[in-house]
């Protein structure tokens, strides 16, 4: 099992820093997103994009998450705890695309990233975007 302290979120702050120029996303207001996707399974949403702020790749996992207040992390069962300051943007994406072998065609899923906005939208001011590829919820704001 993991260790999560202060320091791990340091270097996430760190990492914030030194690559945003602004934060739009709280730990409390991750909670909500992740609480109101889990809230309302009608909208069939089972699976995201996390791009995390120290990373260059996106990672595809499931939006499910234990949310343990006032702790500023999530338990995931795609990656585990993560520190919910570490998401630069999570994607609903419109279509979901699940590989089970490389000689298995994909099975595509529609999602109702529509549904979701409405609901999201209706949690208060949160950074939403409804782009081609589905919603997206913004984090931080990349430095140019």
């Amino acid at each position: 099992m993991a260790v999560h302290d202060r320091t791990e979120l340091d270097q996430v702050d760190r990492c914030v820093r030194r690559t945003t120029s602004g934060s739009l996303m709280s730990d409390t207001k991750w909670r909500k997103v992740f609480s109101a996707i889990q809230a309302h399974p009608e909208l069939e949403l089972r699976q995201c994009i996390f791009k995390f702020i120290e990373s260059p790749e996106e990672r595809i996992g499931n939006p499910g998450a234990g949310l343990y207040v006032p702790r500023p992390w999530g338990d995931t069962s795609s990656f585990g705890s993560i520190p919910l300051r570490s998401i630069e943007w999570l994607l609903f994406p419109r279509l979901a695309e699940y590989r089970n072998e490389r000689t298995i065609p994909a099975r595509h899923v529609r999602q109702d990233v529509q549904g979701a906005m409405d609901i999201l939208g209706g949690l208060g001011r949160l950074p939403l975007e409804m782009t081609e590829r589905g919603l997206v919820v913004r984090g931080y704001i990349r430095i140019a």
